[in-house]
């Protein structure tokens, strides 16, 4: 009886200490050491909502290479979009890709930068140019490769588009930590 009731006794409290212990994949955290520098990159999801993300014609190695390969990253968004229907997540993405310029001197630009119609369809067509489309859409969380400069973020809410701009991101940062 003594025995069974140490064995409860330590059972429940390993329990106990299982159910406080934080899996990363439950934070919006994420703890990266990038060119030598320590970097925590907060997202706006957890890390598994982030992974939950359907990626169609990409990987996360594909995404890193399409933005190493690229000088200027061109952000394709609608303008009118309400800060609480998406437009915070393009902000967001905005500003952590721009974390990274002094690393890799991107231009991120959009389509406020330009003076008319015929400069913005030359930076586009560029081959220096990698266009990311966020879109409030029809569809749960997915990026989508549409060729070889231009993905896709969608999402049908703010949650989904957060989720999809945090893989996008999550790739993009692993990547460049894993690699220096």
């Amino acid at each position: 009886m003594r025995r069974f009731l140490i064995f409860f006794i330590i059972f429940g409290v390993m329990v106990s200490l299982s159910l406080c212990i934080k899996h990363p994949e439950d934070t919006n955290e994420v703890d990266l050491v990038i060119k030598g520098q320590p970097v925590t990159l907060v997202l706006r999801t957890t890390v598994r909502e982030a992974l939950s993300t359907k990626l169609i014609n990409t990987n996360d190695s594909d995404i890193l290479r399409s933005y190493l390969n690229h000088k200027i990253i061109y952000l394709e968004y609608n303008r009118s979009l309400p800060l609480e229907e998406g437009k915070i997540t393009v902000i967001d993405l905005s500003m952590k890709l721009g974390f990274l310029k002094p690393l890799y001197g991107h231009l991120i630009v959009d389509d406020s930068v330009f003076k008319n119609e015929s400069e913005r369809e030359m930076v586009k067509s560029s081959n220096i140019t990698l266009i990311i489309r966020v879109v409030r859409g029809n569809r749960s969380a997915t990026i989508e490769k549409v060729d070889d400069r231009t993905y896709l973020i969608e999402g049908n809410s703010l949650k989904e588009l957060d989720k999809a701009e945090s893989r996008f991101v999550l790739a993009i940062y692993r990547g460049i930590a894993e690699n220096t």
